[in-house]
């Protein structure tokens, strides 16, 4: 059998880098093209028709800067890591932003404008916990173009039925939260094609076996660092995932029925304690298409 050197490429970066996935809805061509960082509001202000990119975070802010309004043509910005409390109402006013991360802050509330911003396409509010996810999805569920949603460490024992209303989400992360089961809920998100549920080792997959079997639109899964001991063999139902990482668990094998999953192209298996043996096996009922990772081996 021939090893393979290298993983195959996922099907996102998202919330590796979750700022490149926002080059499929700009005209950039190229991380390339990106335009310039900004990291210090004095130099910002030198050039502010120049400035598309605003990275603040960690900089022990206590109010969000009236200055940033300034910056007509912001797409990105990064407010993570600092003090906040509330962001302000006239936040709307940057009609051009695509990109917003408020994670680490102490909000509690989103003002009821953010439902306004026509381009805002991806929100983070990871370590969030004193948000009030009753006040913020209805609003935030109004904004048309969000696809991309990031909710990791907000305590969150249960996602909001009105999750649901997020007809346009395309990836969500919810990892790090103390979730039983897997949100039943998220199947009715028809455009959702990225789940992240890593991190939360009160998971349990087995109560969840129904709900993945309705995962007919997913098309990446993530379940790192879960301590699930088994995959369901429902998981074979999911007709359209084809990247599925389960890394950093405690499985012994893979289902066989993975051999009936027409889209999968790879699953990354490591560090798991399945036999290296395993992947001789696995040869013989997974289609060839299939390439996984155990110990980082490969089946081609």
């Amino acid at each position: 059998m021939k090893n393979q050197p290298v993983s195959p490429m996922p099907a996102t970066y998202l919330l590796l880098s979750s700022l490149f996935v926002l080059l499929v809805a700009t005209p950039f061509k190229s991380a390339a093209q990106l335009p310039e960082k900004f990291d210090d509001l004095k130099e910002a202000l030198r050039a502010p028709d120049k400035v598309e990119w605003l990275d603040l975070r960690d900089k022990g802010l206590d109010e969000f800067p009236d200055i940033i309004f300034q910056f007509k043509n912001l797409r990105f910005l990064d407010l993570s890591g600092n003090r906040l409390s509330a962001l302000p109402d006239e936040i709307s006013a940057l009609s051009n932003l695509m990109y917003l991360d408020i994670s680490g802050n102490q909000i509690k509330n989103v003002p009821e404008s953010m439902s306004k911003m026509p381009s805002l396409n991806t929100i983070h509010l990871a370590n969030l916990p004193d948000l009030d996810f009753a006040q913020v999805f209805p609003v935030i569920s109004q904004i048309d173009e969000l696809k991309v949603l990031d909710l990791k460490y907000d305590s969150l024992q249960a996602i909001p039925p009105s999750i649901q209303s997020f007809e346009n989400l395309e990836v969500l992360d919810i990892s790090g939260n103390p979730l039983e089961v897997i949100p039943p809920e998220l199947t009715r998100l028809r455009n959702l094609k990225v789940l992240y549920l890593n991190d939360d080792k009160m998971l349990n997959l087995e109560k969840s076996k129904e709900t993945l079997a309705r995962f007919d639109q997913l098309r990446e899964l993530h379940l790192e660092n879960d301590d699930i001991g088994r995959l369901p063999e429902e998981i074979s139902a999911m007709k359209n995932l084809e990247y599925l990482y389960v890394n950093q668990n405690k499985l012994k094998n893979l289902p066989i029925s993975m051999g009936r999953m027409s889209s999968l192209k790879y699953v990354d298996a490591n560090g798991n304690p399945i036999p290296d043996i395993f992947l001789d096996e696995y040869q013989r009922f997974l289609p060839p298409s299939i390439k996984i990772n155990i110990w980082n081996r490969y089946k081609k």
